[in-house]
């Protein structure tokens, strides 16, 4: 398993859901947001291809990708983020620096990735490296290409060393090579 960590001490925008924050106003102006009628949002990311948003409900955080000019706003559980960031002022948090295991496709398989194979947390479809890595994530079915990594935010693990639950997301290889360090 290798580790990464943030390039840099990032300072980061955020905006936590259900304030009316101008960020949230837009974005469900421009549909990459939708208030579902059950009172929870939908957020439609980089990887949330096949049709479906990640859930999200008020009191959690979304960042904002900026990608060809189009807004992508990704979720963090209220728990994780304020775990994993320092509050400057307003909008604006720094991420907590701290190494993350990832694993790319290039890797050679590890146990982390056969948990999450044989547990159907994730699917690798050899036959389309544009949507390579597949898993259901915040309620959405998320996507991400062959090139993207797979960084693991957390692993549980039993007295015997079992892994016992992982959370994971993917990074698209542009943000990865641009945002993260691979230590040692």
């Amino acid at each position: 398993m290798r580790y990464a960590m943030k390039s840099k001490k990032k300072i980061v925008k955020a905006y936590c859901l259900g304030t009316g924050s101008d960020m949230e106003a837009t974005l469900i102006r421009e549909g990459a947001i939708k208030k579902r009628q059950d009172g929870t949002y939908e957020l439609f990311s980089q990887e949330a291809v096949n049709g479906t948003g990640e859930i999200a409900k008020a009191g959690d955080y979304f960042k904002v990708d900026i990608v060809d000019g189009r807004h992508y706003p990704y979720p963090n559980s209220k728990q994780f983020f304020e775990e994993n960031h320092i509050h400057i002022a307003g909008d604006e948090y720094e991420q907590k620096e701290k190494p993350l295991a990832f694993w790319k496709a290039e890797d050679p398989m590890c146990e982390e990735i056969q948990y999450l194979i044989r547990n159907g947390r994730l699917t690798l479809k050899q036959e389309d490296p544009e949507r390579y890595f597949n898993a259901f994530l915040w309620g959405a079915d998320l996507s991400a290409a062959k090139d993207a990594t797979v960084v693991f935010y957390n692993i549980d693990k039993n007295e015997e060393g079992e892994i016992t639950d992982i959370s994971f997301n993917f990074v698209a290889a542009k943000d990865f090579n641009e945002n993260y360090r691979i230590c040692g």
